[in-house]
């Protein structure tokens, strides 16, 4: 019996695994120990020109004692969100983004500006070591959660991260880090059929929509008019098996083919994507410049517990040709409003 409950067990973990979209299989978890200055590093390479989605999160304390506060910090919290393997746990005053507690005496003391404020010994390398930085951020302090995203964009090398301070023996604490790829879609001008993602998108939470490429919805080339740029010779991503022609069009604008009283580039698109499971459709808001060399551009959207889906809208749409590229990542979110409540509370 017990053989055959193990077997079952592992049949059934096998079935999960199978069952999981290759998206949510691609994340990938490491772990940070603010008592090592060892570098982790990731066993994904992350693709030249893809984006992902970074998230740090846990406290820690970065001196030997516990934490007693200035006149100018907040409290500190009694013990790391993750602690260390090793040592005595203490009470905490950082996280991967803010230090939000600091000692009675400390420089911080001294200044002016109140707790919490932005500062963090962690850093990322995306280039096998070769330089270091802190990933940019506006998020602000995450006093439930100390959980922040950072978007990053691939290099064709693994990501390393690691924790800077001197010495590091005698903190405390670990940091949670998950590296999330985007998920990519391919959307084909000549087809109405709506292309939905894998990743379901949470109800409320942020996320970001990259589209690039550049088509043609006429039967011919273009010849521009007087209104209109310059055509591109073919489409930056070619629809299989059909004869290539030039573009005008990319996800955004028309900048070929425009005629009177328009004037290129004239924004335009027949892309539509809907958060809804199908109810309602729109080409995504966007306040972006005409993108001439990459045709590339990025729209934020909030989910609405839903699979993406992404159609292309016009009529006839055999005659069209090229296809767009679209990359869907979770965004890096503000706190939830409760955190930002205490937040406020604290000062």
């Amino acid at each position: 019996m017990r053989s055959h409950s193990r077997l079952a067990a592992r049949c059934a973990g096998l079935c999960v695994l199978m069952a999981a979209p290759a998206w949510a299989q691609a994340q990938e978890e490491l772990w940070l120990d603010t008592q090592s200055a060892a570098p982790v590093t990731s066993q994904t390479v992350l693709k030249q020109g893809w984006p992902y989605l970074v998230t740090l999160q846990g406290t820690y304390n970065v001196w030997g004692s516990n934490i007693v506060p200035g006149t100018r910090s907040s409290q500190p919290e009694p013990a790391p969100m993750f602690p260390s393997p090793k040592g005595t746990s203490r009470n905490v005053g950082f996280d991967p983004e803010f230090i939000f507690a600091w000692p009675k005496g400390h420089a911080m003391d001294k200044s002016p500006e109140p707790a919490p404020r932005r500062g963090s010994a962690i850093e990322v390398s995306q280039d096998g070591g070769k330089t270091w930085r802190h990933p940019a951020s506006t998020s602000a302090f995450n006093a439930s959660e100390h959980k922040y995203g950072y978007e990053l964009m691939g290099t064709d090398t693994a990501l390393q991260v690691r924790f800077v301070d001197s010495p590091v023996a005698d903190n405390t604490g670990r940091v949670r880090i998950v590296v999330v790829p985007a998920e990519e879609l391919w959307l084909e001008t000549r087809s109405a059929a709506a292309v939905p993602s894998k990743m379901v998108l949470q109800k409320g939470k942020p996320y970001r929509v990259t589209m690039q490429g550049t088509y043609n919805v006429w039967g011919n080339n273009i010849a521009p008019g007087a209104q209109s740029g310059q055509p591109e010779p073919a489409p930056m991503f070619p629809s299989p098996n059909v004869a290539s022609r030039n573009v005008g069009f990319d996800p955004e604008f028309a900048f070929a083919g425009v005629k009177a009283p328009g004037t290129a580039p004239l924004r335009t698109s027949a892309i539509q994507v809907s958060v809804d499971g199908g109810k309602t459709w729109k080409h995504p808001a966007s306040a972006a410049a005409y993108n001439a060399t990459e045709h590339k551009y990025t729209y934020d959207l909030t989910g609405e517990d839903a699979v993406l889906q992404v159609r292309f809208v016009d009529s006839p749409i055999a005659d069209n040709i090229g296809r767009v590229r679209v990359l869907v990542l979770p965004a890096p979110d503000a706190p939830p409003a409760a955190a930002q409540a205490q937040s406020s509370a604290q000062h």
